[in-house]
C-alpha cells in the first residue's frame, strides 16, 4: 500500500454523463469535482471523487487496467459496473434492500491516462433481459 500512497495525486475532474432513456428526453449532467489519481503500475490507474446529488454525497472510484474499466459507486443506489470495448458485462444496482441487474454492451472505451491526468471516454449500451434500456456516455476530463 506504501507505494500507492506515493503515486497518489490530487485531481480537478469535469465530469459529463450524458443518458438517452426509452421513452425519455435525453439527459445530460456536468460537474466538476476534486478527487484522486493513483497510478497502481504501467497500465492501471484508479481515480476516485465525491459528487452531490440532490445533496446526498456519491463516491465513485473508477479502475482502468488491460483495456477494461470498472466503475463502482456509494449513495442512495449504490452500482458496480464493468466496461470493455465490444464487450458484454453485468451491471449491479443495489438500493433500499433490493438489487437489480442488468447488462451493458460497450460500444466505445477510449482512455488516455498518465500520472498528471487525462480522459476516459465510454459509451454504452444498457439492457435488462432483451429489454433495451437506453444509451448512456461518460466522458472524464481529468487535470
Amino acid at each position: 500500500m506504501s507505494d500507492l500512497k506515493k503515486l497518489k495525486k490530487t485531481v480537478m475532474v469535469d465530469i459529463c454523463y450524458t443518458q438517452s432513456m426509452n421513452g425519455y428526453d435525453p439527459t445530460e449532467i456536468e460537474e466538476e469535482a476534486f478527487g484522486s489519481l493513483y497510478r497502481v503500475d504501467d497500465e492501471t490507474y484508479i481515480l476516485a471523487y465525491d459528487t452531490l446529488l440532490e445533496d446526498k454525497k456519491i463516491t465513485t472510484t473508477i479502475k482502468v487496467a488491460e483495456n477494461t474499466l470498472s466503475i463502482v459507486r456509494i449513495g442512495d443506489v449504490h452500482s458496480r459496473q464493468t466496461f470493455g470495448a465490444n464487450e458484454w458485462y453485468a451491471s449491479q444496482y443495489f438500493f433500499g434492500g433490493g438489487s437489480i441487474v442488468c447488462r451493458n454492451f460497450t460500444k466505445k472505451l477510449d482512455y488516455a491516462l498518465t500520472p498528471d491526468g487525462g480522459i476516459i471516454e465510454v459509451l454504452y449500451e444498457l439492457w435488462s433481459g432483451d429489454t433495451h434500456l437506453g444509451y448512456f456516455n461518460l466522458e472524464l476530463f481529468i487535470r
